[in-house]
């Protein structure tokens, strides 16, 4: 690949200061970012609590011929042939809007990629399709009847104007959970949602959405196999970036307030947004991949707080950045 993802590192690591992990967790993340496409949308996953810790990397596939060359370098035979299916349009597939590719860099072997899968859907997208036809197709097998079972009951019981964004295969880590990521709803909205389907649940995750306020974006993810995991997590976002809302500082202060994020981490999230260029990077800019042209933009996505049963919540912050013409300028 003569342009990966890595070549971005050199541009975009300075600013990440306190998020930083230590050196063995850096030469993974150039070492998988190495053999991802330079031009996709990437997302940096930083744990927001005090010290250092792995920093995960996931990149978005936004168009099927961006799977092809990736179909070649997946250890899954699986997830091979669905980006190959993918990328030649194949319409035994269905349609969906994108595909991200998250690598859980503290615990991958060197020069595996082995990620966590996650397509983006359709808002009516057809619960049977899911089961049937896109998770299998994913795993490269069938759900058993339990799980095919409760990922459509969970699935119908989405209350309105709620639906599902996100279905996650994380076979990769070792467990026949799938990930359902659910947008749209208000706390209430939340937990009248987890009173159905994981009311033991509910009360625990009504703490943790208390710490999301005012956000305007939530999405709430539950893992599912015969049973509703106890691992719930929420997550929360803001249309317009922190230097133009305000409201962005507000959450990561109550989350520096709960004790899920170091002061400094914070400062560092916050002050993540912005963009560079070859003349504010010039020694790092990849002028050869690239050309002179453009911007590298930093954004940030969302934070989110992830809950389980008798243990501290964990706190994290998506950082993306992706090459831009100067007029997709990040707002």
């Amino acid at each position: 690949m003569i342009f990966c993802w890595s070549d971005w590192l050199p541009v975009v690591l300075p600013h990440l200061t306190a998020l930083l992990p230590g050196a063995e967790a850096l030469d993974r993340l150039y070492t998988v970012g190495g053999q991802l496409p330079g031009s996709c949308l990437g997302a940096l996953e930083v744990r927001l609590g005090a010290g250092h810790a792995p920093v995960d990397l996931s990149v978005r596939l936004l168009e099927p011929e961006q799977g092809r060359d990736l179909a070649g370098r997946v250890t899954s035979p699986a997830l091979r042939e669905f980006l190959s299916r993918w990328s030649a349009r194949d319409p035994g597939l269905g349609v969906f809007r994108s595909v991200w590719l998250e690598f859980d860099l503290d615990r991958l072997l060197p020069d595996v990629l082995e990620p966590v899968v996650a397509v983006k859907l359709l808002p009516d997208a057809d619960p049977g399709w899911i089961t049937k036809v896109l998770l299998p197709a994913l795993r490269g097998y069938s759900l058993s009847k339990s799980q095919r079972d409760l990922i459509e009951v969970c699935h119908r019981a989405i209350p309105a104007p709620g639906f599902l964004l996100y279905v996650f295969d994380l076979s990769s880590r070792g467990t026949d959970a799938v990930r359902l990521e659910v947008f749209g709803l208000d706390p209430a909205g939340v937990s009248a949602y987890l009173g159905c389907v994981a009311p033991s649940a509910a009360d625990r995750v009504g703490n943790v959405a208390a710490l999301f306020a005012g956000v305007e974006r939530l999405h709430l993810s539950l893992d599912v196999t015969s049973e509703v995991s106890p691992r719930i997590g929420i997550e929360g976002s803001f249309p317009r970036l922190p230097r133009r809302e305000p409201r962005w500082g507000e959450l990561f202060d109550r989350l520096v307030d709960r004790g899920l994020c170091a002061p400094e981490k914070r400062d560092a999230v916050l002050g993540w947004t912005g963009y560079d260029t070859v003349r504010t990077a010039p020694g790092e800019w990849p002028v050869a991949e690239v050309g002179a042209r453009g911007f590298c933009a930093r954004t940030l996505s969302h934070a989110k707080v992830v809950s389980l049963p008798d243990r501290e919540p964990e706190a994290k912050a998506y950082l993306m950045a992706r090459h831009l013409l100067q007029a997709d300028r990040a707002r």
